[in-house]
């Protein structure tokens, strides 16, 4: 009898040290797998699939801009592929322009995390979601225009369009985009939102637009974005088009890629590529 109870109780140890080594062992990989979404110490840009649509994710250290949410709710999925999984805030949304495929993400992103701050541009637009963001959010709300800028360690963010008094004479709303332009460690990249050629015009005149590393292309690469001189003067040695597979409006147009192809503008379709991701 004392030799079956010695027996049971080595057998009993065995199989609690064992399963001590099976829960470390999960523990370790749930570790590696799950928190080694940590913080991102080096910058980075994302650029976000999720649809026919803009999303932009740009960040360092803990910090987050969000440029647009597309238009549903696959930003949530695709921005927890990028943001450390313990982190629910993010710093700065922008808002280019409250068309619904730039919009809707965001009020969807307003009810999960905690965002610091809203810029937009104070446009008129009769749109049910950017009349709940305005009544709802004004007190994060930061209507911005050209010369606004912020910097954060290695991010150095801008507006440059619109002009103040572009505001109020434009009727087509993608030329009231806000366009931002963003130094990253020392690489200059181009925003343009949904801006169209008219807008491409009025920023000829910056210089420090001269040859910049990355261009993420106005309205989705259609025809009406993306001119001769336009490219010619900035001079991108990558174009990023946003745009969702098999959309009804074509994008990208066989034209705008045409150009790239010409001159020698290396370019990405997030409908083909998926997220597009930089790292600094």
């Amino acid at each position: 009898m004392n030799s079956t109870i010695t027996i049971l109780t080595v057998a009993k140890k065995i199989l609690l040290d064992n399963m001590l080594n099976v829960l470390s062992f999960i523990f370790s990989l749930v570790f590696v797998v799950v928190l080694s979404k940590r913080t991102v110490n080096s910058p980075e840009i994302v650029f976000l699939d999720v649809g026919q649509g803009d999303a932009v994710l740009i960040q360092q250290d803990n910090y987050q801009i969000l440029i647009d949410g597309g238009p549903d709710d696959s930003i949530l999925y695709e921005l927890a592929k990028y943001m450390p999984w313990f982190d629910k805030r993010i710093e700065k949304l922008v808002l280019t322009h409250p068309h619904d495929d730039h919009l809707n993400g965001l009020l969807l992103l307003l009810e999960k995390y905690e965002i610091n701050e809203i810029l937009y541009s104070n446009v008129e637009y009769p749109n049910l979601g950017y009349e709940y963001l305005v009544k709802n959010y004004k007190g994060i709300l930061q209507d911005v225009k050209a010369g606004y800028s912020f910097t954060y360690r290695d991010i150095f963010f801008s507006v440059i369009y619109p002009f103040d008094e572009e505001r109020s004479q434009e009727e087509n709303l993608n030329n009231k985009s806000l366009v931002t332009f963003l130094v990253i460690n020392g690489y200059k990249i181009l925003l343009m939102g949904d801006a169209e050629v008219e807008v491409e015009k009025k920023l000829l005149d910056y210089e420090i637009l001269e040859s910049i590393d990355i261009l993420k292309v106005g309205h989705h690469c259609s025809r009406s974005s993306t001119s001769e001189s336009f490219l010619s003067f900035t001079q991108p040695e990558i174009a990023i088009c946003l745009c969702g597979k098999g959309n009804s409006f074509g994008h990208p147009h066989y034209e705008t890629l045409k150009k790239f192809k010409n001159k020698n503008v290396q370019y990405f379709i997030t409908s083909e590529e998926g997220n597009v991701e930089f790292s600094f």
